[in-house]
C-alpha cells in the first residue's frame, strides 16, 4: 500500500511564510526625511498563498499593528495604523478587537480641536459593526465620531440611543441621545425618548431626571421657535430686535412663548434667545462650533 506523503502540504505552508515574510517584514524605523506609508501585501494574495493559514497571517499583522501604534509620533505615523487594522479584519473579519483598537488610536489632534485621520477612524468602525451590530464600545466610538468629529448629530443621536439600550450601557448615554436629537434640529424626537424613559423609569431618581429632561427639550424647542423669529426679523430690518416682546407685537410671533420653567426669554449678545431659568442651550456646540456660550440678560429683562 502506498503510503501518502506529508511534505507536500507542509512545504506549502512553509513556502508561504517565507513569502509572507519577504512581502511583509515589519516595518523598519525611518530615516528623517518625506514619510511614506507601509507598503503591504493585498489581502486576495495572502488569501492565495495562506489558505488555511488566514487567522495566523492576521496574528502576525496584529503585532505589527501594535508596533506601529507604540512608534507613532504624527498624524502620518498614526494613519498608518489603518492600513495594518484595514489588512487584519479582511483576512479575519471576527477578529473584533481591531475594529475598536485601530480606531479609536489613529484620530490625532493637530492642535485646536483640528482632528485629522477621523475618516479612517469611521470607516473602520461601520466595517466592525457590520458584522458586531451589538458592540457596545463600537456604538459608543461612532456616535462619537459623527457627533464631534462629522458634526453628523442626527446620527450621532441615532447611534447613541441604539448603544443606551445596549447591555451595559451606562446610564448616560441616553441623556446623551437626547441631548444629540436637540443638537442636531430634532426636538421632537428627543422629546418622544425622554418621555419614553420617564414612562419605563424603574426608580424614582431616573424617572425625575428625565422629567427634567423632557422640560429642557420643551424649553429648547420653544426657544428655536423664537430663533427663527429673529431670523425673519432680522432679514427685514437688518437687525436683531431690541427684546422678544417687540416680535411678539410685531406679528414675528403668533403665539407668545412660553418658558416650561415659568420665567421670560431675553435675546442675548450674540443674537440668539436664552431663557432667564435657563441661560445654556441644550445642545453640546453653538453653531460656530466653539462650544456653549452663557450670556447674562440685560437687566430690564432679569
Amino acid at each position: 500500500m502506498k503510503v501518502r506523503s506529508s511534505w507536500p502540504p507542509l512545504v506549502t505552508l512553509l513556502g508561504g511564510l517565507v513569502l509572507l515574510v519577504l512581502l511583509a517584514a515589519p516595518p523598519a524605523k525611518r530615516a528623517r526625511g518625506p514619510h511614506e506609508e507601509p507598503l503591504l501585501p493585498r489581502q486576495d494574495v495572502l488569501r492565495l498563498v495562506g489558505r488555511g493559514y488566514l487567522q495566523l497571517m492576521a496574528d502576525y499583522f496584529w503585532i505589527q499593528l501594535a508596533q506601529t501604534t507604540g512608534r507613532a509620533n504624527s498624524a502620518a505615523e498614526y494613519r498608518d495604523v489603518f492600513p495594518y487594522a484595514n489588512l487584519i479584519t479582511d483576512l479575519d473579519p471576527m477578529f473584533q478587537i481591531v475594529y475598536g483598537f485601530a480606531a479609536g488610536v489613529i484620530p490625532t489632534n493637530l492642535g485646536r480641536e483640528t482632528w485629522v485621520n477621523t475618516e479612517e477612524s469611521t470607516r473602520l468602525l461601520r466595517k466592525g459593526l457590520a458584522l458586531f451590530p451589538d458592540d457596545l464600545k463600537l456604538n459608543m466610538l461612532l456616535a462619537y465620531n459623527l457627533s464631534t468629529y462629522e458634526r453628523d448629530y442626527t446620527q450621532a443621536a441615532a447611534v447613541a440611543e441604539k448603544a443606551s439600550k445596549l447591555p451595559g450601557a451606562p446610564a448616560y448615554l441616553s441623556a446623551l441621545a437626547t441631548r444629540l436629537y436637540a443638537q442636531s434640529g430634532q426636538v421632537d424626537a428627543g422629546l418622544a425618548l425622554a418621555q419614553s424613559l420617564v414612562d419605563s423609569a424603574e426608580d424614582d431618581a431616573t424617572r425625575e431626571t428625565f422629567k427634567q429632561r423632557v422640560q429642557d427639550l420643551k424649553m429648547e424647542r420653544e426657544l428655536r421657535r423664537v430663533d427663527a423669529a429673529v431670523d425673519r426679523f432680522r432679514q427685514t430690518f437688518g437687525t436683531a430686535p431690541p427684546n422678544v416682546r417687540t416680535l411678539t407685537w410685531l406679528g414675528y410671533l403668533r403665539v407668545p412663548p412660553r418658558d416650561p420653567k415659568g420665567g421670560g426669554f431675553f435675546i442675548g449678545s450674540d443674537g440668539r434667545t436664552y431663557s432667564v431659568t435657563q441661560q445654556r442651550r441644550l445642545e453640546l456646540f453653538t453653531p460656530d462650533q466653539r462650544g456653549m456660550n452663557f450670556v447674562m440678560p440685560p437687566p430690564e429683562e432679569q
